[in-house]
C-alpha cells in the first residue's frame, strides 16, 4: 500500500523509489527526516527513537572509518604502492613517496618498513608489556609533534608577529571622504585596525609578565590585556554557538526539502515525511509519559 502510495504520485522525472546511484531517493528522503527528527527528540528526553538514530549513525560512522581506513591505510599505500613501484623498477622509472621522487626499490624498502613497523604495533595485542609496540609508538609520537610544532609556530606564531609588524598606514585603501566605499576599505579603518591588533597583542602579552612587579603601568596594560583576552574569548564562543546554529538551519532547510508532493503520500503535503513523522514521535513520546505516569501512580 505504501509503496503503490510513492509510486503514484512519482512522475518520470521525480525522484527514485530506491537507488544506489541518485542523490535524492524517496526511501532515503524518510530515513532522513526520520533520523533527523528522532535525534531532536532528544530535547525531550532519552528515547527508544533517539536510540535508533544514534546507534544508527554511531554503526554507520564505524563501517564508513573502517573502509576508508583500509582503502588509504592498507589498499592504497600497501598494494598499489608495490604494484606501482614493482611496475616502474621494471621499466627504469621512478616513484612518488612523501613528496619525493626516489627510486622504486628504495620505495619498496621504505614501505616495508613501515608493514614492519605497523606490525609491531599490532603486537600489543598479543604481547601488552613487550618492547616491540614502543618503538612503532615512539616514531609516531616524533613525528607528530615535529609536524604540529611546525605547523602550529607557522599557522600562528609566524603569523602572528608578520601581522604585528604591518606598516600602520596603506597607500592603496581609499580615502574617508570617497562616496561609496565600504568602511573596511577605508585608510582610517586600517590604521585603527593595526593599531587595536598592536596594542591588544602587547597588552595580552604584558598581562601574563609575573616576574616584575605590577607598576602602574605594568598593571594597566595588564587589565587592558584582560579586556582584550575576554573579548577574543567571547567572540570565539559566539562563533561556535553561531556555528551549532548554522548547523541547526541547515538540518530544518533539509527536512524542508522533503516537504513536496515527490515525497509525500498521495500527492499531499500534509502527508509528506517531516510531518508524519513528527506527529508519529510526539504520539509515541506522548503514550510513553502517560504511560509511565500511569506506573508511578499506581507503584504509589
Amino acid at each position: 500500500m505504501l509503496t503503490r502510495s510513492f509510486l503514484a504520485v512519482q512522475d518520470a522525472a521525480g525522484p527514485a523509489f530506491f537507488s544506489l546511484s541518485d542523490d535524492m531517493d524517496l526511501i532515503g528522503g524518510w530515513l532522513i527526516c526520520f533520523l533527523t527528527l528522532a535525534v531532536f527528540s532528544f530535547l525531550y528526553k532519552d528515547n527508544p527513537f533517539y536510540k535508533v538514530a544514534e546507534h544508527t549513525f554511531v554503526g554507520a560512522g564505524t563501517a564508513f572509518f573502517a573502509l576508508q581506513y583500509y582503502q588509504e591505510g592498507i589498499l592504497e599505500p600497501l598494494y598499489d604502492h608495490i604494484t606501482h613501484a614493482s611496475e616502474q623498477l621494471d621499466a627504469g622509472g621512478v616513484i612518488t613517496l612523501g613528496g619525493y621522487a626516489v627510486d622504486p626499490f628504495w620505495g619498496i624498502v621504505f614501505r616495508s618498513v613501515a608493514v614492519v613497523l605497523s606490525l609491531m604495533l599490532l603486537s600489543r595485542i598479543f604481547a601488552p608489556n613487550s618492547w616491540m609496540p614502543r618503538w612503532p609508538l615512539a616514531v609516531m609520537v616524533g613525528v607528530y609533534a615535529a609536524l604540529k610544532m611546525t605547523g602550529e609556530t607557522q599557522s600562528k606564531l609566524v603569523l602572528q608577529v608578520s601581522g604585528a609588524f604591518k606598516p600602520l598606514t596603506d597607500p592603496t585603501k581609499a580615502a574617508w571622504s570617497d562616496d561609496w566605499v565600504q568602511i573596511e576599505q577605508t585608510q582610517v579603518f586600517y590604521t585603527f585596525a593595526n593599531t587595536v591588533l598592536v596594542v591588544g597583542l602587547i597588552c595580552a602579552l604584558a598581562h601574563f609578565i609575573f616576574t616584575y612587579r605590577r607598576t602602574a603601568v605594568l598593571g594597566g596594560m595588564s587589565r587592558v590585556g584582560i579586556v582584550v583576552l575576554m573579548i577574543t574569548f567571547g567572540s570565539m564562543f559566539g562563533f561556535t554557538v553561531l556555528g551549532r546554529f548554522a548547523l541547526l538551519i541547515e538540518r530544518v532547510n533539509t527536512l524542508g526539502d522533503y516537504y513536496t508532493p515527490e515525497y509525500s503520500l498521495f500527492g499531499s503535503s500534509v502527508l509528506s515525511p517531516p510531518i508524519l513523522l513528527a506527529v508519529l514521535i510526539a504520539l509515541v513520546l506522548l503514550v510513553a509519559t502517560l504511560r509511565g505516569k500511569d506506573d508511578e501512580a499506581a507503584t504509589r
